[in-house]
């Protein structure tokens, strides 16, 4: 873009000296002309500068920014969500091959992974803002990235103080009230093993944006 503009520049003072040089070989310029050649040269100088000052506040956009508009807002562990509806803090993120609710003194259930497969464990505490009750199959929609393009869906477990972990679409979160609430995607056990990229995207529901997760 710079180019574009100094090329006409250049062209101009050149084509300005040559017509000097040209008169120069038959007539002698007078001081008048001479003056009105300089001034023009002055001038194309300053529009050169004036456009490259303008050209030089342009932000320039990263390689981290251009993922974050094609991908979603990046978002770390302990990073916060924020709806119309809903507040939803990220508290863990993890490669798990049974996955266990905090307290295991009693009764409790659990998911172990089948043979040959591990989860991709997602940890959240998720707020209701509404004034009504929040459906626990209805707050989001997460799905995990492995090596660029192998894709997860993950599967909503809340938790539940007596059995640890519950079902999501038997389970709503009260108004102002704060829920954990565990995301499963259960991948290939090659997942764990390598150290390809691997990250989740959540969409919140009722919205349109998008939030990564990198794992690794």
């Amino acid at each position: 873009m710079k180019k574009k503009w100094l090329i006409p520049v250049l062209c101009v003072a050149s084509i300005s000296l040559s017509a000097c040089g040209s008169k120069a070989s038959t007539t002698a310029p007078d001081n008048s002309q001479v003056e009105s050649l300089k001034a023009q040269v002055e001038e194309l100088k300053q529009e050169n500068a004036d456009l490259k000052a303008q050209l030089e506040t342009v932000p320039e956009t990263t390689v981290e920014e251009t993922k974050a508009v094609q991908n979603g807002t990046p978002i770390a562990i302990g990073g916060v969500i924020t709806t119309d509806a809903m507040e939803i803090t990220v508290n863990k993120a993890e490669l798990s091959y049974d996955v266990l609710p905090d307290d295991t003194s009693g009764f409790y259930t659990h998911y172990a992974a089948d043979p040959g497969n591990v989860y991709i464990h997602l940890d959240l505490d998720v707020k209701n803002l509404a004034k009504q009750n929040l459906p626990c199959d209805e707050i989001i929609t997460a799905t995990a990235d492995y090596n660029g393009g192998y894709t997860y869906s993950g599967q909503a477990v809340p938790e539940d103080g007596n059995t640890g972990f519950t079902y999501a679409n038997i389970t709503s979160i009260k108004p102002l009230q704060t829920l954990g609430v565990h995301f499963l995607f259960q991948c290939p056990q090659e997942v764990a093993e390598s150290q390809n990229p691997l990250s989740i995207t959540l969409e919140p529901s009722g919205t349109k944006d998008s939030y990564v997760l990198t794992i690794r």
